[in-house]
């Protein structure tokens, strides 16, 4: 029912022009009497539709189907209508707790990048990350593809400490050990550690599930 959003919309307008409010009030007459099973008998409905087609008279064919089909665009409409402002509030809520508006992509249209430091495809991380890895582990090897793709496109680079015959990065890792047995349960490689957050991940991981890890705590 167009009637909806027509009352949202000239709502709104009505806040800063007088001539909106009288569409405004009609609006939310005709939604009232239907929710409450009644019809429309302020006519604003009829007036809607005929506005509508007369806007599409160069067209006389969709003129024509969007005057017999008028209530279900509308439907169409304000369903279409109320699932945009759903997805925008999502999106909102993710870009206030997770610092972009898709977790797993990492796009955001609300978030500014600079472009010049920053690859294209890129989300903006402000948070470190150090992977601790050992020089044979076959874990480490499988996940070093998945780690160059991600600092592609997040435009982060990992430091990554090997931690199995470097004695000074051992001591590094260890460091973090509480915070690494807390999330992963154990003390091994791969590992890859958030200095922003003190939060872990381990072992051989998805890139969506790194990917992920790296927006959410960066």
């Amino acid at each position: 029912m167009l009637c909806i959003v027509a009352m949202i919309v000239f709502g709104i307008l009505g806040l800063f022009s007088v001539k909106y409010r009288k569409l405004a009030k009609e609006a939310f007459s005709c939604v009232f009497r239907q929710a409450t099973l009644r019809p429309c008998v302020s006519g604003f409905d009829q007036e809607l539709r005929a506005k509508t087609a007369s806007k599409l008279m160069k067209f006389p064919r969709l003129a024509k189907f969007t005057y017999k089909h008028f209530t279900a665009l509308s439907w169409l409409f304000t369903i279409t209508f109320f699932l945009s402002l759903g997805y925008t509030g999502y999106s909102l809520y993710n870009l206030a707790v997770h610092g972009t508006c898709d977790p797993i992509t990492g796009h955001c249209v609300f978030t500014p990048q600079n472009t010049s430091n920053v690859p294209p495809n890129s989300c903006v991380i402000t948070g470190d990350f150090i992977e601790f890895y050992g020089a044979e582990c076959p874990h480490c090897a499988k996940m070093a593809p998945i780690v160059e793709q991600l600092e592609n496109e997040t435009g982060i680079k990992l430091q990554k400490l090997e931690v199995w015959h470097n004695q000074t990065n051992q001591q590094k890792m260890l460091e973090f050990a509480p915070y690494i047995q807390r999330d992963c349960g154990l003390l091994g490689v791969p590992a890859f550690v958030a200095l922003k957050t003190n939060k872990s991940i381990c072992g051989e991981l998805s890139k969506e599930k790194l990917k992920r890890f790296i927006i959410e705590n960066g």
